[in-house]
């Protein structure tokens, strides 16, 4: 029997590794007109079980598992690499959602989430909030 979904979505998403590629002048026009959506490199649909976090990516894009048991740390917010310059309205009615957690190989992974966006704020507060309950 499969988990129950708690939550679900579209997501747009990137590695931290993939974040740092993004130019100062690609983050500085996108936070600039917000043309295109915010930064990513990845698109698709996410859900929240029990258990893990699903993203089946769109169009041959990758697909994710996240065991809530390989979480180490979750973030909503602004940091050195996702900036908040680097957002429409500098960052004022959403923040990315950072997923650190140990992949299949034992190496630290960090994702960056946009859930829902709809051109002006995300439910990114709410997957925070809804995960954190779920992991104490």
């Amino acid at each position: 029997m499969a988990d129950e979904v708690v939550l679900q979505g579209k997501v747009m998403w990137s590695y931290d590794y993939e974040m740092v590629e993004f130019t100062s002048a690609q983050k500085l026009m996108t936070g600039l007109s917000g043309i295109g959506g915010p930064l990513h490199n990845h698109q698709g649909y996410i859900a929240l079980t029990g258990e893990q976090v699903l993203i089946e990516g769109q169009e041959g894009d990758e697909a994710l598992i996240i065991p809530l048991a390989s979480m180490n740390e979750l973030y909503l917010g602004y940091d050195d690499v996702f900036t908040a310059s680097s957002v429409k309205n500098g960052g004022l009615f959403w923040q990315p959602l950072r997923l650190e957690y140990l992949s299949n190989n034992y190496q630290t992974t960090k994702v960056y989430l946009i859930i829902d966006y709809n051109g002006l704020y995300s439910h990114n507060k709410r997957w925070y909030e809804t995960l954190t309950a779920m992991l104490q």
